[in-house]
């Protein structure tokens, strides 16, 4: 009874403001945590009026919002807690639920980092993207999704059946279900610090499957937020090249602001961050590259947890590369150092423009964003 909410959204569906597009408008008022909805029953404004009112609250009291799965992992008697951040369609959500050592996933969406390494959650569900959805490599996800309590949406159905194959509609498919639809779900007040960091890039050049990051190329990488668009994203984004500061679309404060204070939080928690390909190594899987599969990335995860893979240093980025991974296939060795794949497709001048290329662009980019600190900057150049 005596709850009073710091965030609150106002919908007035009805109501329309002359002189902007279509007669619509969000107005967002961080200072008093207001957010108003005007001449839109679009319910989808309730979340992230939130979150971004959310996002301020959270920066104020020290920490940062992520645009990030969270997950405990048992590695023996001890247990491990993994934070995934990416952008919607890069493989976030299948990453936060596949169950290495039958891992427990506590939030898909976003969590909340603060100074002294705990995660707290927004929400007690999960929003999934269906696309290709299959049992035999997503089963936490797949069961969750087809329970008899979850919502689908964008999803074609034939007879009592449903069919996360069908393109004809749209890829965009998606479905919503409670976090207790999900056998072995965690809790996040159960989490006293987290252990390391996964920053997703859906790529198809020159990304390792995996690799390990110094601080400064953590904060970097975090604020370049490269991937590939997928569907998730709509239409405009879909095959695009992107970089979204932070993967947070979300974030209503100047973007250099979310740089800085990842680089002083990983200070603060010596957190482990690794960078985490989740499309292909040279090039497209249709014109000769080598995918980055669910399997691969489990293996990855797992091997992350348990402190097993022997890390050799990258000659043209300075970052970690896996020298092995166990239970990663060795005919699939090329995924953890691209240079191997370029050199044995005779296409090494290729990958040397490439590395250059990024060199100059990521600079470039970071540079564009007043306020950031100079050793991210050069932690990319």
């Amino acid at each position: 009874a005596n709850f009073e909410p710091e965030v609150c959204v106002v919908y007035t569906p009805n109501l329309k403001v002359e002189g902007y597009p279509n007669d619509r408008l969000i107005a967002v008022d961080l200072e008093h945590g207001i957010t108003r909805v005007f001449n839109s029953d679009y319910f989808g404004e309730s979340k992230k009026g939130g979150l971004r009112m959310w996002n301020k609250l959270v920066y104020d009291r020290g920490g940062l919002p992520l645009h990030a799965g969270c997950k405990i992992i048992p590695v023996g008697s001890e247990s491990k807690t993994a934070l995934i951040v990416g952008l919607s369609g890069t493989g976030k959500t299948t990453t936060t639920f596949t169950r290495q050592n039958e891992s427990r996933p506590v939030q898909d969406d976003f969590v909340a980092l603060m100074p002294d390494g705990r995660v707290y959650a927004t929400e007690n569900g999960c929003f999934a993207k269906t696309f290709a959805l299959d049992e035999r490599h997503e089963p936490t996800i797949f069961r969750a999704v087809c329970h008899e309590d979850a919502y689908l949406e964008n999803v074609a159905q034939k007879g009592a059946d449903v069919d996360f194959f069908d393109t004809s509609y749209t890829q965009n498919g998606r479905a919503v279900f409670g976090m207790s639809q999900v056998d072995g779900a965690g809790d996040a007040s159960e989490i006293a610090q987290a252990d390391f960091l996964l920053i997703l890039n859906k790529n198809e050049s020159i990304i390792p499957a995996v690799a390990k990051l110094s601080p400064a190329q953590a904060a970097a990488f975090f604020m370049l937020g490269e991937t590939k668009g997928t569907s998730a994203g709509g239409q405009e984004e879909a095959g695009k090249f992107l970089r979204v500061p932070g993967t947070n679309p979300f974030f209503p404060l100047q973007h250099a602001m979310q740089g800085n204070r990842m680089a002083e939080l990983l200070e603060a928690t010596g957190m482990d961050v690794y960078l985490m390909n989740t499309g292909s190594v040279g090039g497209a899987v249709d014109a000769g590259g080598k995918k980055v599969g669910i399997p691969h990335s489990s293996a990855i995860v797992k091997a992350l947890a348990e402190g097993t893979i022997d890390w050799v240093e990258c000659e043209d980025f300075g970052y970690g590369l896996a020298a092995a991974v166990p239970e990663f296939p060795q005919e699939d060795h090329e995924l953890l150092q691209p240079r191997k794949k370029y050199v044995s497709d005779g296409k090494l001048d290729e990958y040397q423009q490439l590395v250059d290329k990024l060199k100059t662009d990521r600079v470039e980019f970071l540079q564009s964003w007043d306020g950031l600190s100079e050793r991210l900057i050069n932690a990319v150049g």
